[in-house]
């Protein structure tokens, strides 16, 4: 196995390990960690290839500090619970996580494209965007859902890594720059819901509804 599976395995063991944190500071610490064996992989994968370099150091940097910087600034100015809150119990989270990661590895073989660059790469980013979706589906607080998106979106950044030889920077610089829009954006609106409501907690929200 090469240094590019390794660091692949890695960033799915870390996608895993974030679906069973209770606090959400550790959380934001597991996102940005992921973000930054991404990079490693990108650079891994480069060859001398200016684009696979630059979408590393942009990763490195957006993705890897000045993203996870805002969030934890984030929950500081949001006075909330720093305990990440589920519908699920750690354990049964854990269960079905595992189950989401075998149901990714055994649909992935399908997805590989011919000439992909690291197909074993493929079923890992299937993976994280089904643990992704599982954490915005079954996360409580309005910042661990915007979480749960972020990871999803990591798992999108990784099979496109997989499978391309190199995806025009424009593409690269677009994806990262609209999940910092994205992060910024939804911490306006998570803060908003705070101040107004006085809590972050969507189950409670839905009682809202008339």
């Amino acid at each position: 196995m090469g240094l590019a599976s390794e660091l692949a395995l890695a960033v799915l063991v870390v996608g895993f390990l974030m679906v069973g944190r209770k606090s959400l500071r550790a959380l934001i610490r597991f996102y940005a960690l992921q973000n930054l064996l991404l990079a490693l992989l990108a650079f891994a994968l480069a060859e001398g290839q200016w684009v696979f370099i630059a979408a590393g150091a942009l990763l490195f940097l957006l993705k890897g500090f000045l993203i996870p910087a805002y969030l934890l600034r984030l929950l500081d100015r949001l006075e909330v619970s720093h305990e990440v809150e589920s519908y699920l119990s750690i354990p049964l989270s854990l269960l079905m996580g595992g189950g989401l990661v075998a149901l990714g590895f055994w649909a992935g073989e399908a997805f590989v494209l011919p000439g992909a660059r690291l197909p074993e790469a493929v079923p890992v980013a299937l993976s994280l965007i089904l643990l992704g979706m599982f954490s915005m589906a079954t996360r409580k607080k309005a910042i661990t859902q915007v979480l749960g998106f972020l990871a999803l979106e990591n798992g999108v950044f990784l099979l496109a890594l997989a499978e391309s030889h190199g995806l025009p920077l424009f593409v690269e610089l677009g994806v990262a720059l609209d999940a910092f829009a994205a992060v910024f954006l939804a911490g306006i609106l998570i803060f908003r819901i705070k101040e107004t409501f006085g809590h972050l907690d969507t189950a409670r929200l839905r009682e809202l509804r008339g």
